[in-house]
């Protein structure tokens, strides 16, 4: 006879596990921030940008509500046929915290991406131009301070996927043409 999984068993591998995912995208969240950040802060010329990360905050909101609701709903065990109205109580709240997490996606993403476009244009950064470079990486963008490393084909192959050792990589190989 095959042993079936008990529900305290499967709402404990839930709220685990979504916690464990929103740990995991806040740790993403928090590199990607900081490479972000020290790309601004480097003064190279070509810095490269993603987008991906204001989709984080809404997304880190719904996972920990979910993980909060499992263990509510293993705390309160209405299947017992008690607690149900604070069951129902957890479940409105959870209904509406989850659509502010995911209205917080969108605004969040749109919110991150304006603020970060700002400090670059302040520091003297201009967008590449549309399909020069990082034509295949939907989320991601080269900023530079010189629009012609856009067009340049040495710079189009050191730049591939977005990743911040590219824009190092740029920036190296612009010290090695200064050399005599």
């Amino acid at each position: 006879m095959k042993k079936t999984q008990s529900p305290v068993r499967i709402a404990l591998l839930f709220g685990f596990s979504m916690w464990l995912v929103a740990a995991l995208c806040y740790w993403v969240y928090s590199l990607d921030r900081a490479n972000s950040q020290e790309a601004l802060a480097s003064g190279r010329q070509l810095i490269i940008h993603s987008s991906s990360n204001g989709y984080i905050p809404g997304v880190l909101l719904v996972l920990f509500t979910f993980g909060c609701y499992a263990f509510a709903l293993l705390a309160l065990r209405p299947d017992k046929g008690r607690n149900r109205k604070a069951a129902e109580w957890v479940q409105k709240v959870t209904t509406y915290v989850s659509v502010a997490g995911l209205i917080l996606v969108f605004a969040g993403h749109s919110w991150f991406s304006n603020r970060w476009e700002a400090k670059a244009e302040a520091l003297g950064y201009q967008p590449c131009p549309s399909l020069t470079l990082l034509i295949n990486r939907m989320t991601y963008q080269a900023w530079t301070k010189n629009l012609d490393l856009c067009f340049d084909p040495e710079v189009s192959r050191l730049v591939q996927r977005g990743g911040p050792e590219e824009s190092k990589a740029v920036e190296a190989m612009l010290a090695q043409r200064r050399r005599p």
